[in-house]
């Protein structure tokens, strides 16, 4: 509504344009929740570190989770999602409700497709008798070459969302500064029906602008 009144000059076409308000809300939630999904998967790669280790020191696989959600505790705190997470697992195993449907859920949950993935390996590795040892420390060592790669990449394009960043406040920022050292220079463009329509094509070309920016530097891997 800030930015719609900036271009305009007129309460009632920030009112008009408020609805963006609900896209702008919404982008915002789903960047959340990827970040939150990645931060889950980094620390579910430590999780399943702490599990094949408490399995080479020859604890059982329902024991092994109880020993990780220890060393989980210690390492991110009680409040971290990964700390929950295994928290319900390992009370559920307490249960005795099936350890290969309980991870299944827990992954289905997540919406993470690493995790989706070792769920149901887990699922028919430990039917069929398979190494879970090394399943479980497979899956940490790619989950772990994943997130790297994408911490590579992360670092190369920072300076890119920066100057994203920059890019969204600029637009306001010399508006605002003409608005209040020269309001007579901007006078023209909102006196008349022509002004108007300059600006809101100005409006558009920077929504568009913005939405190809942060297209161009989400990567996923």
């Amino acid at each position: 509504m800030i930015a719609a009144y900036l271009f305009f000059d007129r309460i009632y076409v920030a009112i008009l344009l408020s609805p963006y308000i609900y896209f702008y809300v919404k982008d915002s939630k789903k960047k959340k929740i990827k970040d939150n999904k990645q931060k889950l998967c980094k620390e579910f790669k430590d999780a399943m570190l702490s599990v094949s280790v408490a399995l080479n020191a020859g604890y059982s696989i329902e024991n092994s989770f109880q020993e990780a959600l220890k060393e989980l505790s210690v390492l991110y705190g009680k409040d971290a999602m990964i700390v929950k997470e295994f928290k319900e697992i390992v009370t559920k195993i307490s249960n005795n409700e099936n350890i290969e449907e309980v991870l299944c859920a827990f992954a289905d949950s997540s919406g993470i497709e690493d995790i989706e993935y070792f769920a149901n390996i887990f699922k028919y590795a430990k039917r069929s008798g398979g190494n879970m040892i090394e399943i479980i420390r497979d899956t940490a060592s790619t989950i772990r070459q994943k997130t790297e790669v994408e911490q590579e990449i992360q670092t190369i394009i920072s300076g890119k969302k920066m100057e994203v960043k920059v890019m969204q406040i600029m637009p306001f920022a010399m508006i605002g500064y003409l608005r209040i050292t020269s309001p007579e220079f901007l006078a023209s463009l909102y006196d008349n029906m022509a002004g108007m329509i300059v600006m809101m094509i100005c409006l558009l070309i920077y929504i568009i602008a913005v939405w190809v920016a942060k297209r161009i530097v989400e990567i996923d891997i």
